[in-house]
């Protein structure tokens, strides 16, 4: 057996959806089978199964402690619980825990406050750690002794792909955290921490924005097409960290004359929706800023196929009229609460798990 499961279990099938069977007689396996005459009573058990973390599904909301190199997943329930975010199924009896992949944004930042840029392929690899899990290697780092996984670009980018959103990173270790003489009995979290050879974050993300206000900006020359909400920021962020393209989602946002008109409901409804927002423009309310603090996005507008333009959705328009302010009022209104999250910012990481379990057989051999 090769790879993250060097288990020296044998196996046979498809790496990614297999299981292998052990019966008594199996090589290097301590049976704890059961025999009536020449019954078999159970069988080993051996199966690979795949989980696929991301730190969007983080509290981003009520953790800021927690960021895209920084979060807890628990494993084993359902719903956001307690500030994690949740996997539904929890290993049991598990024989080995590895990470395969790693996926990270890879754009380039500025270096502190000057206009340096780097990546995410300045340093010679990454190392990502789970922090219930310890001992995996050793090295002359000593932040090398509590690693999971060593990660490395899969394929060294040369400049002209610098600009890639993201890159995806391979675990060079080749080999997972095993305990095959003693199975943790459950696998309940993932406490994920990402870091540099020298023990840092990768970069300085701000990933999650406390929102002020959502004003419009008006439309030119009466073509709706031009018109955009913006959300003025309490926080100041860099801008390449926001860009053009980029979805945000908003949660928990309540507009300031929610309870006095109607509209507002569904306005908070289209603001807080499931699939975000696509960045149109980034700005600042003051030009000399080094940092932003205005984004812009789609109003709630449609486009018609049959007459080709865009037209205003009817209770958007009626709070336009109510209550809604054009971008002149953004820094004398503010809005009841809400955080708005980048998710082009986030990490995902897939990791391996290898569980033993016993099938019965007893039935099988009588028929």
């Amino acid at each position: 057996m090769s790879g993250l499961y060097n288990t020296g279990i044998p196996y046979t099938g498809n790496y990614n959806n297999r299981e292998e069977y052990v019966d008594s007689e199996a090589e290097s396996i301590s049976s704890n089978d059961i025999s009536i005459g020449e019954v078999e009573m159970d069988k080993l058990i051996f199966r690979d199964i795949s989980i696929v973390v991301s730190s969007m599904d983080r509290d981003w909301y009520n953790k800021p402690s927690e960021t895209p190199y920084n979060f807890n997943v628990k494993l084993g329930s359902s719903g956001l619980q307690n500030g994690y975010s949740i996997v539904s199924y929890e290993p049991k009896n598990v024989v080995a825990l590895g990470v395969e992949k790693l996926i990270l944004n890879n754009r380039k930042l500025n270096v502190s406050y000057s206009n340096a840029k780097v990546d995410m392929t300045e340093s010679p690899y990454l190392l990502l750690n789970v922090n219930n899990i310890d001992y995996t290697i050793y090295g002359t780092n000593k932040y090398l002794e509590n690693t999971l996984g060593l990660m490395m670009p899969l394929t060294p980018l040369p400049d002209s792909l610098s600009e890639t959103n993201f890159i995806e990173f391979k675990n060079t270790l080749g080999k997972a955290k095993e305990f095959l003489h003693n199975p943790l009995a459950s696998l309940p979290k993932l406490d994920i921490t990402i870091n540099t050879p020298l023990g840092d974050n990768p970069n300085n993300l701000i990933d999650v924005l406390n929102i002020k206000s959502i004003t419009y900006q008006e439309q030119t020359s009466s073509n709706v097409a031009t018109e955009y909400l913006m959300v003025q920021t309490t926080t100041f962020f860099p801008i390449e960290q926001y860009k053009i393209g980029d979805t945000i989602k908003f949660q928990n946002y309540v507009y300031r004359d929610t309870g006095t008109y109607n509209e507002a409901t569904d306005f908070n409804n289209f603001i807080n929706r499931d699939a975000g927002h696509k960045i149109i423009v980034v700005k600042s309310n003051d030009s000399d800023k080094l940092l932003k603090n205005r984004i812009y996005f789609s109003a709630p507008n449609e486009i018609s196929t049959v007459t080709g333009n865009v037209a205003e959705t009817s209770w958007y328009t009626s709070l336009k009229s109510k209550s809604l302010g054009d971008i002149s009022l953004a820094n004398s209104v503010t809005d009841t609460s809400g955080k708005l999250i980048n998710c082009n910012l986030q990490t995902h990481a897939i990791f391996k798990v290898k569980i033993m379990d016993k099938e019965s057989n007893f039935m099988k051999q009588l028929i």
